[in-house]
This record gives C-alpha cells, sequence and structure tokens, in this order.
C-alpha cells in the first residue's frame, strides 16, 4: 500500500494513551492476547501525536528510531487495523498520545466514541526508569541521572523526542486535564502502575470490563523492556535498537526465538540501577504540585509518589 492511500479500515475504538514506562508494553501484551481484541503491529505507531508531519527529532538515535518507525499518514495508520477479524475491537499503544498537546484532539476527530485507557507510574521512577531505557539502548549520553535531569531543558528546546522528557512526561495532571477536555471521564480509564504489578489479573479484569469485552484469564508472560546498565554495549545495542544486524538475524531466526533471545540478553547483560534518596527528594518536589493536582483530579490517594525513603528498588 502506498505511502497515501486510502485505507477502507475504521479508526481505533481504543488506545493504551501512556504513561510511557509505566506498563503500557505489559498492558498491551495481555491485551492482545483476548480474542476480541486487535491491538497494532508496531505498538507504538505515534499517529496522533505526528499525524501528517515529517519527524525530524534531534536526540542521539532519533533518526534510527521515531523519525523512521512513526506512521504518520493517514492510509498507512488506518492499514494497521486491516488484520482485525470483523466484530473485534481495534486498538494500539503509542504514548506519546497523552503527552502531545494535539494527540486527544486528533484522536477525538477520528472517533469521538473512542475509548481511552491511561497508566500512571511514580513520575519520579518513571524519569528514571525512562532513563535507564536510554543508557540501555546505548543512546543515553550522560552516565549520571542528574546530569541528564539537568540537561532535559535543552534537550527539550533543541527537539529531542518525547522519550527524552524525562521530568515533563511526569506532569500527568496537566496531560489528563487536556485529555479531559476532548473526552468525557466515562471513555477515560486511569489505572495505576503500582496496582498493576501487585494484583495484575484484578486490573486486567477492570480494563476488560471498561472495553466491554468478557475477562478472560491470561496465559502470556509479558516481556517489557529491561532497564539499566548493559554490561556489553555492542550487544545492547543489537537487541534494543533498529541495527542492521536484526535484518540478518530475521531471515533465519524465526520471530519466538528473537523474542527468547532478546528476553535471555535482557536478564543476563543488563544491571538494574537505582537512585539516590537527594535526587528522589528534588524529584519529589519537582513533582508535588502536580500530584495534589492530580489526587484532587482522580480522587485518589498518591501519598506514596511523596515518600522518600522506601524499601526496594524503584
Amino acid at each position: 500500500m502506498g505511502a497515501s492511500a486510502v485505507s477502507s479500515a475504521p479508526p481505533p475504538d481504543f488506545v493504551i494513551a501512556g504513561a510511557a514506562k509505566s506498563g503500557t508494553t505489559a498492558l498491551y501484551q495481555y491485551l492482545a492476547e483476548h480474542p476480541r481484541l486487535f491491538l497494532t503491529d508496531p505498538k507504538e505507531p505515534h499517529y496522533f501525536a505526528l499525524a501528517g508531519t515529517r519527524p525530524a527529532f534531534t536526540g542521539p538515535g532519533d533518526d534510527r528510531t521515531i523519525n523512521r518507525l512513526a506512521v504518520t499518514d493517514r492510509g498507512r495508520y488506518l492499514a494497521l487495523y486491516e488484520g482485525a477479524a470483523p466484530g473485534s475491537l481495534r486498538g494500539e499503544a503509542s504514548v506519546s498520545t497523552l503527552y502531545d498537546e494535539d494527540a486527544p484532539r486528533r484522536l477525538h476527530e477520528h472517533n469521538p466514541a473512542a475509548r481511552v485507557i491511561c497508566i500512571l507510574r511514580d513520575p519520579a521512577d518513571r524519569a528514571f526508569s525512562a532513563y535507564s531505557f536510554m543508557r540501555t539502548r546505548t543512546f543515553e549520553p550522560c552516565e549520571q541521572f542528574e546530569q541528564a535531569l539537568d540537561d532535559e531543558p535543552r534537550r527539550i528546546a533543541a527537539g529531542w523526542h518525547h522519550i527524552w522528557h524525562y521530568q515533563a512526561m511526569g506532569r500527568y495532571a496537566e496531560q489528563l486535564a487536556r485529555l479531559f477536555e476532548v473526552f468525557p471521564r466515562e471513555q477515560v480509564l486511569v489505572l495505576l502502575y503500582e496496582e498493576f504489578a501487585r494484583q495484575p489479573q484484578a486490573v486486567l479484569e477492570r480494563t476488560y470490563r471498561f472495553l466491554g469485552v468478557e475477562p478472560i484469564t491470561p496465559t502470556v508472560t509479558p516481556e517489557p523492556h529491561r532497564s539499566g546498565e548493559p554490561r556489553f554495549k555492542t550487544l545492547s545495542r543489537v537487541v534494543n535498537t533498529p541495527h542492521p544486524a536484526k535484518r540478518v538475524l530475521g531471515r533465519i531466526v524465526p520471530s519466538g526465538a528473537r523474542a527468547k533471545l532478546r528476553s535471555l540478553v535482557g536478564r543476563h547483560n543488563v544491571v538494574r540501577g537505582s537512585y539516590g534518596t537527594q535526587t528522589r527528594e528534588r524529584l519529589v518536589a519537582g513533582f508535588a504540585d502536580d500530584i495534589a493536582r492530580l489526587e484532587t483530579l482522580l480522587a485518589v490517594d498518591l501519598s506514596t509518589w511523596r515518600t522518600i525513603v522506601r524499601d526496594g528498588p524503584p
């Protein structure tokens, strides 16, 4: 199908809108198993954030990732749903949909009845996870998390894409307020990552009910992106980025075996890190106003997000 070809496929019935590094990959993998749900491949076409544009983000690796992989043409985007079985609900999981200022409006223009799922994580932990993810991919140039935080305003001004906005992407109240201006509350489901990690089946059942499908007992074991410092950077680059070696492997190694290989490398090549108490104190202070606003907006208690000293890794 040509880049500007018109597809007869209807727009999505639902989206997992974000937030990045908050469990969206696991949720996507769980929902993709449901016989009445169809989710796009790729997981993140980024259409509603970047529709009609030619992405030209300037961060390290952006040319090899989002600039090359984003689906910004309407025909190509709708064609992603052509494999959906009749009667199934169609969805995707671009985390830029929650963060981008214009994405909710574009989604509403495509389907005003669309249902929107948001999963939110302690914003300080989310920021560190995003930093670690970019270290895993060998794109993040700063060896210290704090250096990357200090550099964030410059990166945003220079046009690095959203995954680099470690602090800005954690201001959920701002993002949800924009979403609620376009979509009624009953069409938006807000989940918490911490609850999803503790009780995935309960959260999945809530999500199934929200989408109007019968709950199922999942059999998949989600393989979220592992984040941390790679022991061997070249190996991590091959596994975690659009590396030329993947084209060769793709021709000779079945997709199932490739997924197992990725998981194996992630377990043994990535060293999970953490961030210090002073850095958490700094981040919690920076997010305080937004967390308070979010508590009012959602009528939830997020006091654990303000805790400075905690048990266990982030």
